[in-house]
């Protein structure tokens, strides 16, 4: 199973669940009431979620763009290389982004 049937099967799970919690909370009745918002991840906030994540990712990816970062963990490669590897970190950045090009 690839991993994009599965985002979407988990996600078909959570639409259904929040439907049934839904209809849970209707025949309850006016006399009951939820004592607690969404769970952070439900179907209500996913696409926030997912776009939180990647952003997140991204941040990580920036920061090994930054010369102490890659200095740090590769102190034998050249000033060219260090410089590369920190436009790849930028490019990754980017690309998590859903951002082409320079």
């Amino acid at each position: 199973m690839t991993d994009s049937t599965q985002r979407q099967q988990w996600a078909d799970h959570r639409r259904d669940e929040a439907v049934a919690l839904q209809e849970q909370q209707r025949s309850a009745g006016d006399s009951h009431s939820p004592v607690a918002g969404p769970l952070p991840f439900s179907a209500d906030d996913l696409e926030s979620a997912v776009r939180a994540e990647r952003e997140r990712c991204a941040v990580i990816a920036d920061g090994w763009a930054g010369e102490d970062m890659l200095k740090q963990a590769f102190a034998d490669m050249t000033e060219w290389e260090l410089r590369a590897a920190a436009e790849v970190a930028r490019a990754v950045g980017r690309s998590i982004r859903g951002k082409t090009g320079a």
